[in-house]
Parts: C-alpha cells; structure tokens; sequence
C-alpha cells in the first residue's frame, strides 16, 4: 500500500504531527510518500535577506528520515485571501502531476486539514479518481467561542463543502468537531474519530517525586491571540492574591512581540512567572517532569498535543472547555468556560490544592489508550484497509 500524505502546513511552519505519522506507518510496511506546500508568511519570512536557496520557490525531491518528501515554498499575495487558496491549491496539482510522473499513482491520499488541502485533494481525485481520506485538526470546527465564528467567511464555504464532501472518510481529532463539518457535506460521509498521535514511550512519567512546598505549574504554547495568554495572566494574578506557594513556567515562542509586552506590563506578579521560549522535546519533557499540573487557557482547540504529551507524564490538566472531554475526562484534570479568568482562576487554586489526589497512573493510561503510536497507527491502518479494498 503507498500512502501520499498531503498536509495543509508543514515543517517548518508546523507540521510535525505529520512526520511523526509518516514514520509510525513505515515502521507498519506501508510506503508513506509527503508532498508539501509550504506557505511562507511576510510577516515572518520578510523578502530582505530572504533564503532563496533554503526556501526554494519551486518544486523539488528530496528524502527525510527514509520518507520521500515532494517539497515547494510557495508566498502568498497580500490581501488576497481566496486567490491565494486558488493558487495553492493549483500548485499543488501541479506538484502531483510532477510526484505522478516519478512515483506514479498512491492506492491512497491522506490530506490534512480543510484548510487547503482537502480542497486540493478533492482536485486531485476530480483528475485522477484517487481516494482520499482527510484527518481534521482545526479547533475552529469546535466552535467552542466567539473566536472560532471569525473563521467561517462566506467566501470560504465552497472550499470547505468541496473537501469535506468527497473525501472517502473524514477523521477529526475530536468528537466536538463533527457537527459543524457536517454542515459542509452534501452527502453522507463516514466519520471515524482518531486521536493525534503522542510518543508515549518518550513522555513517561518522572520517578523523582520533589519534596518542596511549591506548586508548579506550566504551559507549553507560543504566544497568539487563540491560546489566551491574557485569559491565563489574569487568573494567575488572581491566583496569586489567593496565595504564594505557586509558580508558571511558560515553554514556547513568540513572547518578544509588542502584544505581549503590554500584556506582561499588566501583570502583577512577574516573579512567580518563568519564561522558557521554545525548547526541544527534551526540553519540553524537562520542564513537564519538574511540574505538579499542566494549564492551558486556549480560545480554540481540537485536541491539543501539548495536553497529551503532559497526561502521557501522568499531570492532571486545568483546561479551558475547548479542550474535548474525552481527552480531559474529570479524573484527569479541570474543564473550565472559555474565556473566563475569575472560573480559570478558581479551577488553578482547586488544582493547587487537589493535584496530589489524581492518579498519575490512571492519567497515563487513558492516554496511552486514544493517543499511543501502536493505537493510532492500528486505527489509521484500519481505515486506509477499508477504503483501499473498496
């Protein structure tokens, strides 16, 4: 069986989650090809002193870690929403036809996101009459806040009805995102809800238990405007009036913008707050073992991975709501309402005082259950086999 995984993003602009697959079906004998078209932002990739030659704007082969990878970096015209959807989507054609004449036809594509490559996949199946499967990731499908409506643009539903409506099987990280996308769907599609996947064997639980009175806290996320940081300061503050054996610890990047300087001059209690910026996953594995809980305050989730990876350690989770039950059932941690510091700061002092009740080990195995390399794998194989014999 040959697998062409389509992702909507990729490394280096995200993605890993797709390597991390590609890797894990190899290693079942499936031949797992990658193409990818990279979008470069400006706000990033600015074109002064631009890398033409690490960022080629044009297509080309290349193998990482065993995985044949058809690569572009494409830049997108300013203000040009739609067009530019248009324009990834036709490239990315192109590069099919391209990867077709040197590979040939895949028995199956697995595109990733709505956002665009189902629509290109839904293109390419229109050429070529190949099937494609389509794992959704976006946490805006929840629609879980105010936030999330701001991505459903009129101007969008044609792409979102197109990909979702021919795809051969449609699997969502979560349960909460499916009736939204059944909005787009003109006909009945089989849905099948399959986890993200997490190294459980890489995120295992510290045999080092502290001794000090402090309760650590931390959070693995960059700083934009859907994780809510500003929710998450609030309440720390909040939590910090309520008392003083508390710290954060904050991994990830983009905490040098002007945003969260204002933010951070808001703040009260700076030195019960440590910033980390965004470490390896060694690093990341470093800094959830020295923790009593794991926060996250986002507008907008499906299923967090950095969730994940803290319950695989066996951390109880103080969570917005828009992290799905099934993955933060109540003897794992606390859901609160989205955008509430006063109920997010009352669920991190319960967790301040109960995080020693909850069962690392119970915590553990639950994800060990929906989220583990050997099950994802098994459920993807499972699908792929289906639509494949079909």
């Amino acid at each position: 069986m040959r697998v062409l995984l389509l992702p909507g993003w990729y490394l280096p602009e995200g993605g890993q989650f797709v390597r991390h697959q590609a890797l894990s079906l190899r290693e079942q004998g499936v031949d797992v090809h990658i193409l990818a078209n990279v979008t470069l932002g400006w706000h990033k990739y600015k074109w002064k002193g631009f890398d033409f030659a690490a960022y080629a704007l044009f297509p080309f082969f290349t193998e990482e870690d065993g995985i044949p990878v058809l690569r572009s970096f494409t830049r997108p015209i300013p203000c040009a929403t739609v067009l530019n959807i248009r324009l990834w989507a036709r490239r990315t054609l192109r590069m099919y036809d391209m990867y077709v004449r040197r590979f040939g036809q895949p028995d199956l594509i697995h595109a990733h996101s709505a956002t665009w490559a189902a629509y290109a996949a839904a293109l390419i199946r229109k050429k070529y009459g190949i099937p494609y499967v389509l794992t959704e990731h976006r946490g805006m499908f929840g629609c879980k806040s105010d936030y999330s409506a701001g991505f459903f643009r009129t101007e969008f539903e044609s792409f979102f009805r197109e990909g979702f409506s021919s795809a051969d099987c449609i699997i969502p990280v979560s349960d909460q995102l499916i009736p939204k996308i059944k909005t787009y769907c003109d006909h009945e599609v089989p849905f099948c809800v399959i986890s993200n996947m997490v190294d459980t064997d890489f995120f295992r639980p510290s045999l080092h238990k502290k001794e000090n009175d402090t309760v650590e806290f931390v959070s693995v996320n960059g700083f934009y405007h859907e994780k809510g940081y500003d929710i998450l300061l609030s309440a720390w503050d909040m939590l910090c009036d309520r008392r003083k054996n508390v710290r954060l610890t904050i991994v990830g990047e983009n905490f040098d913008t002007s945003d969260f300087k204002r933010l951070w001059d808001s703040c009260r209690y700076k030195d019960t707050v440590t910033f980390t910026g965004e470490l390896s996953r060694e690093g990341v594995r470093s800094n959830l073992q020295r923790a009593d809980a794991f926060v996250i305050s986002s507008r907008v989730e499906a299923e967090p991975v950095a969730v994940l990876e803290a319950m695989a350690m066996g951390l109880p989770v103080v969570a917005s709501e828009v992290v799905p039950e099934y993955e933060l059932p109540v003897f794992c941690g606390i859901r609160v309402p989205v955008e509430n510091p006063i109920a997010f700061a009352d669920a991190l002092n319960q967790m301040a005082d109960s995080f020693r009740q909850y069962d690392s080990h119970s915590i553990r195995s639950h994800t060990v259950g929906i989220a583990s390399k050997a099950n994802v794998t098994a459920q993807l194989m499972d699908v792929y086999t289906r639509i494949c014999g079909n």
